[in-house]
């Protein structure tokens, strides 16, 4: 029996629900779960109505949390233990990184002044952690997914007792060898890379040797020991979900609190009105989560070496080709650059590009990215992306370079208050249980875009 997916505030209390169904799909690549089949302990969140009805202990809700910081902050969930979610989402950046493609694990540095060294060119951008727990579909090509009648797909198998789709899209990326797990033979900050060493097909004994070695942490231990869960995968991703949830979930905007220019509501009344954006960008997070090809230009590295073709690589469908997840809007105005590939520098650009993106295809300008990145701009295939644009926008829309001002200011007005103000670090742990070094923004550099 398949049962609805649930809410973010029913999520937030079921994470430890059972499995009650799991198959394998597209020839044994993916997996299926449904989210039902309630017995076991629910967490819950602090603060959360449904935690407190059901009874759910304050302390361990609070320990769920302060163990999700750990995780996010410590890098030795990678397998050289050189890279933490919090190096790619960078707090003090509004959980962005200020970079076209993420750089993975080698790389050095925080934010647009992190450079390559040993690192990967990774094949899209960093996305921000804003509003993520009521999602369905996460990454840019939705390869995490709630799907209606209440049933959880991913690429990979699902550990025992995971039923959130955030908490397993927060578990996927210690997969990557790029991205955090590193290669066969490495040594790294905690000595050889055991997680290197694992055959790529076996995720959940990746996830196992991850638990294991944090495990041996006795601070890890005891955090664990204090959710009142078994210290699994499970657990990893739960907690990583339910400090995201936490600490970006709720936080009003310049927007919510009224704060209005006459500009910031003419470009609001374009934006849901005239220019049309809200086709896309509509609902109260201002994306409709779904998939469109929007005409940008492919570049960078693709997969395996061939172009990202977004959403078909999980649907297969040849109608998802070049078709990327929408983006929620939370703090658009400091997180760029901007497209699933960091395309554009700067929002204007982006926001005249929707307007019109055959012309924007043609005219694309590739001096804006580093010269790295500018020379794998793919204006080869301006005719079979454009063959594929979204329907709504094959017209281009007639605006005024004020209407455009105006838009940007409406857009800006979408800044969450303490993203504004907040000073660097003050958001991040002194130390993690590895005793590795918490990834910090230097403490004299200023935001680079605020």
């Amino acid at each position: 029996m398949s049962h609805p997916v649930p809410s973010a505030v029913q999520r937030s209390t079921m994470r430890a629900l059972t499995i009650a169904l799991a198959v394998f799909l597209m020839s044994g690549c993916a997996e299926e779960v449904e989210l039902g089949g309630a017995s076991g302990f629910p967490p819950g969140l602090p603060g959360t109505p449904v935690a407190a009805d059901l009874g759910v202990p304050g302390d361990a809700a609070s320990a769920l949390v302060r163990l999700g910081e750990a995780l996010f902050f410590d890098p030795a969930l990678s397998g050289n233990g050189n890279i933490a979610c919090a190096t790619c989402h960078v707090t003090f950046l509004a959980t962005a990184e200020g970079l076209p493609l993420s750089l993975g694990q080698g790389a050095e540095g925080l934010g647009p002044f992190r450079r390559r060294a040993e690192g990967a060119i990774l094949p899209r951008h960093t996305q921000d952690l804003f509003e993520r727990a009521g999602g369905r579909r996460f990454f840019w090509d939705g390869r995490v997914e709630a799907l209606p009648g209440g049933v959880l797909r991913a690429p990979t198998p699902i550990p025992a007792g995971l039923v959130d789709p955030l908490a397993l899209a927060s578990i996927l990326p210690l997969l990557d060898r790029e991205e955090m797990r590193g290669q066969p033979g490495e040594r790294g900050a905690l000595g050889p890379n055991e997680l290197g060493e694992l055959d790529d097909g076996e995720p959940l004994a990746i996830w196992d040797a991850v638990v294991a070695r944090l495990a041996a942490f006795p601070d890890y231990g005891a955090l664990a020991a204090e959710t009142l869960r078994p210290f699994d995968p499970a657990l990893l991703g739960d907690a990583l979900a339910a400090f995201i949830t936490d600490r970006w979930e709720g936080r009003p905007t310049r927007r919510d609190v009224g704060d209005m220019s006459d500009a910031a509501q003419r470009g609001e009344t374009l934006f849901f009105g005239r220019a049309g954006c809200d086709r896309c960008h509509g609902g109260p997070l201002l994306s409709d989560d779904g998939f469109h090809n929007i005409g940008v230009p492919p570049l960078g590295p693709g997969f395996e070496g061939a172009v990202d073709e977004g959403r078909l690589r999980v649907s297969g469908d040849p109608a998802d080709r070049f078709a990327f997840k929408t983006p929620p809007l939370r703090n658009v105005r400091l997180t760029p650059p901007y497209m699933h590939n960091g395309a554009y520098a700067t929002l204007e650009g982006a926001v005249r590009h929707h307007l019109d993106p055959s012309a924007a295809f043609a005219a694309y300008d590739a001096s804006q990215l580093p010269p790295t990145l500018a020379a794998t701009v793919r204006f080869d295939l301006r005719e079979a992306v454009l063959g594929a644009l979204d329907p709504a926008l094959t017209s281009p829309v007639s605006l005024t370079d004020a209407d455009i001002a105006d838009l940007l200011a409406f857009l800006g007005r979408l800044d969450t208050l303490l993203e504004l103000e907040k000073p660097p670090n003050v958001d991040t742990p002194p130390s993690v249980p590895s005793g590795l070094p918490v990834p910090r923004w230097p403490q004299a550099q200023p935001h680079p875009f605020r």
